[in-house]
């Protein structure tokens, strides 16, 4: 194979061929997708099935370009198309594009293409998402369960809809920006083909069939669905004034704040799998009325969210094991994480939440600071006498504890007054 070293492309150049080497200069334009494809298969025409991708000097990665190449790689491959792998950078390897696996419990959910391909290993996934995002900021009411009801609907619609075996999903979060961006991808049929075999809607385009999807009650078969997985995810995005991008069938529809954006003849891997691709990201800095978001046939739809209602013990409070929840008790970032939790969980409740200790070890007194003394300056000592109920400490926990509250307290008095 020919190998030379990267160079700094042209400008909107993001992907390049050059014989049988796959030049990535840049993962983050929507472009470098459609510039893959059509690397790949001019390369397969000139007579390669073999393939060294190089990308060096990728820093940027996001779920909309990483994951359908991370798709494609996977249906190249089951065409007997092989390839290798040069110099990757460490950002871009840590993705697995180029061997997504299904999800492991326990694993860091985030930033990292994960394969699904069926309806346990979709509930593994969200729910691992939900309990990442909870732990890593703290978001509006709702927003957790609603991007959990929309990702169930879009991951559900690759195994009912797509004739493909498998889909792939990525999630982010970055905080500076209160965004959160998610990926779904599959290779199947796409959207236009699976509508067209409808016996209830025949679209003339791939682009019409895309804007046939996100309306309300669509669906290739009432039987196998109800058809508002994209009509509800494009009221939550519409109504958070996000971005939503759907690709398929070699056409793109994307919704961006109060303006919509349409593209056709894109390149696609076939006539027959030209897939799908459902891109979206979120401002969760912003208030959204997920209640107006979240409407069918003109009626409110209520979300019950499962794992908040798991600490729900019963007795009017809500149950939180830091030593089976948390992830250690000896640094302020683990302290911050089940802070951000538990703050989630009351939002979400609307009831008090008991903190046992109960199995803890040893507790650093940053932890302690972090944990509790901030969140009862934050809280004020009444809302927090109210809303946080402290268990199962020994007599050296409660001892680190008043130290770091008391001189939290001090330090707050004495902050000069502007």
């Amino acid at each position: 194979m020919n190998n030379r070293n990267n160079y700094r492309a042209p400008k909107e150049v993001f992907v390049e061929r050059d014989n049988d080497v796959i030049n990535i200069y840049g993962l983050n334009r929507a472009q470098a997708v459609s510039q893959f494809i059509m690397a790949i298969n001019s390369g397969i025409k000139a007579g390669y099935e073999n393939f060294l991708i190089e990308a060096a000097d990728i820093e940027g990665v996001f779920p909309n370009t990483v994951v359908p190449i991370a798709a494609l790689l996977d249906s190249y491959k089951k065409q007997n198309i092989e390839f290798e792998y040069g110099t990757i950078s460490n950002p871009l390897q840590l993705t697995k594009f180029d061997h997504p696996e299904s999800y492991d419990v326990g694993s860091n959910i985030l930033s990292r293409v994960w394969k699904f391909s069926n309806s346990n290993e979709i509930s593994e996934i969200v729910n691992a998402f939900g309990v990442e995002l909870r732990k890593e900021d703290r978001f509006p009411e709702g927003t957790i369960s609603s991007l959990q009801w929309s990702l169930n609907e879009v991951m559900d619609n690759v195994l009912t809809h797509s004739n493909s075996d498998c889909g792939y999903v990525m999630g982010q979060i970055h905080k500076t920006q209160k965004q959160i961006a998610f990926a779904v991808c599959d290779y199947g049929r796409g959207i236009y083909n699976s509508l067209r075999d409808s016996q209830l809607h025949k679209p003339r385009t791939a682009l019409d069939a895309i804007t046939l999807a996100i309306k309300e009650e669509v669906t290739r078969d009432r039987a196998v669905g109800q058809g508002n997985g994209l009509f509800g995810l494009h009221s939550i995005i519409s109504q958070g004034k996000g971005t939503l991008e759907i690709v398929s069938g070699g056409a793109s529809y994307k919704l961006m704040g109060e303006k919509t954006y349409n593209h056709q003849h894109l390149p696609t891997l076939s006539l027959k799998k030209s897939g799908t691709i459902v891109d979206f990201q979120l401002n969760y800095g912003k208030n959204i009325s997920l209640e107006n978001a979240l409407k069918f046939r003109g009626k409110d739809y209520s979300i019950t969210d499962l794992y908040i209602e798991s600490f729900d013990d019963d007795k009017g409070h809500n149950y939180y094991s830091v030593k089976d929840h948390g992830d250690g008790t000896g640094t302020r970032d683990s302290a911050l994480r089940i802070k951000n939790e538990v703050v989630n969980i009351l939002k979400e409740s609307k009831i008090p939440v008991i903190l046992d200790f109960k199995g803890v070890a040893v507790m650093s007194s940053s932890f302690a600071d972090e944990l509790i003394a901030k969140l009862l300056l934050e809280l004020g000592l009444f809302q927090f006498n109210n809303l946080i109920l402290l268990r199962g400490m020994n007599t050296q926990e409660q001892n680190i504890l008043q130290k770091s509250v008391i001189q939290r307290l001090l330090d707050s008095l004495n902050e000069p007054s502007l």
